[in-house]
């Protein structure tokens, strides 16, 4: 079956919730209790049955993720010289970036700050341009824009085969 990255992940998704589904009819299902004076009403369930579309659905998942896998490994991203994966890992250390740059956006130029048992209160005073951080702060957000693009469109219009 010839599918692209976005799709398979959905296709994960949509397995997965079949799991949990046919899990928790299991947890329903396989115990049951009736009274000392009642007749029993045994719900239907079968062991071997949930066992063997379990395997079948995680079977299914393993491949997908696989072929997610050899995607991501060796589909190069538009603009970039580097594979999903690496864009994948590029992007998460821009947003570790992203946010250290945004946390000394937040720094005030002065502030006073009292410690315990102190007397008197200290100043903290920022001491970087702030038109600097700004203007990286900028730079950033706009890379990881185009890094988030770029995977967006591998994952969307190259496709792969999977045999599930």
């Amino acid at each position: 079956m010839e599918m692209n990255s976005d799709y398979a992940n959905k296709t994960i998704k949509n397995l997965q919730a079949e799991i949990d589904s046919l899990l928790q009819t299991e947890s329903l299902n396989r115990t049951y209790s009736y009274g000392v004076s009642e007749q029993p009403e045994i719900p239907e369930y079968s062991f071997t049955d949930t066992q063997a579309r379990l395997g079948i659905l995680r079977k299914k998942i393993a491949l997908l993720r696989h072929a997610i896998n050899r995607f991501n490994v060796t589909t190069k991203v538009q603009d970039f010289d580097m594979t999903v994966d690496e864009a994948l890992g590029y992007m998460s250390m821009l947003n570790t970036e992203k946010k250290r740059l945004y946390d000394m956006l937040r720094i005030p130029e002065k502030a006073r700050e009292r410690t315990y048992g102190s007397r008197e209160a200290d100043f903290v005073c920022r001491n970087f341009d702030v038109a600097q951080v700004q203007e990286e702060y900028d730079r950033v957000s706009e890379e990881l824009l185009r890094i988030q693009q770029a995977i967006n469109i591998a994952n969307l219009t190259v496709n792969f085969e999977v045999d599930i």
